[in-house]
């Protein structure tokens, strides 16, 4: 079966990735304004069916505080939405969580601390695609028990990057990456989609990272919550 996987800006953000990229590779970056704003659209996965995620719910969190939201809203009938957050004129080191009742939540994680209004294409799977995912095209189903991520890996101008590896702290059981559009169990690095998955890493706290030379990466941290996605991407 061949789902489309839509070369996916499929469970990533989609935007142009340039907004927290570039400002953090500057060296004269502006300070960051009083609040920015993350727009964008919210899709879900069923199968083959992608649609809007009408009235999915988002909430934005500081790092430093998971039990707090700092910002919130909706997705409309077309699935956008647009969440401002505040930032202490500091860049925000956080993250978007996405819900929607019968599908797996989704927490949505930059490469760097944002700085700067941002667009993100979110999307949110149900259980049976994220079974196909992991079992039948990555071949390491998922187990309740653990997490998955799933990253896209850009330069530093905010273009993907074919040919980079990825890897977590503590292991994933599988890597697992795109080729040719579609997720491949057999392949070994990220195509010109930059996309890659983590199958089945232990819950908690886990660092990503890429490597491919000729370009140094930034590891961060991710809080990877068992029986939900996790999303981000890794940049210089």
């Amino acid at each position: 079966m061949r789902f489309r996987w839509l070369a996916l800006c499929f469970v990533l953000g989609c935007g142009d990735g340039k907004s927290s990229v570039d400002a953090a590779a500057q060296i004269d970056t502006p300070p960051t304004p009083a609040m920015i704003t993350i727009t964008g659209v919210v899709n879900k996965h069923e199968g083959t069916m992608t649609t809007p995620a009408d009235g999915a719910t988002l909430d934005a969190y500081n790092l430093s505080d998971p039990n707090t939201s700092i910002a919130n809203a909706t997705a409309d009938a077309a699935g956008m939405y647009s969440i401002t957050v505040p930032t202490g004129m500091k860049p925000v080191d956080g993250y978007l969580k996405i819900s929607l009742p019968t599908f797996f939540d989704t927490y949505s994680y930059p490469g760097r601390p944002e700085t700067a209004d941002t667009t993100r294409t979110l999307n949110l799977l149900n259980q049976g695609t994220v079974d196909t995912l992991s079992g039948t095209f990555c071949g390491s189903l998922e187990d309740a028990g653990n997490a998955l991520i799933a990253v896209i890996v850009r330069d530093a101008d905010g273009k993907n990057v074919a040919g980079a590896t990825v890897s977590t702290q503590p292991a994933s059981a599988k890597y697992c990456y795109q080729l040719n559009g579609y997720p491949n169990k057999g392949a070994t690095e990220t195509d010109t989609d930059g996309l890659a998955y983590m199958v089945n890493v232990p819950a908690g706290n886990v660092t990503v990272s890429a490597t491919k030379t000729g370009i140094t990466f930034y590891s961060h941290v991710v809080n990877a919550r068992a029986g939900t996605m996790t999303t981000t991407v890794i940049v210089p």
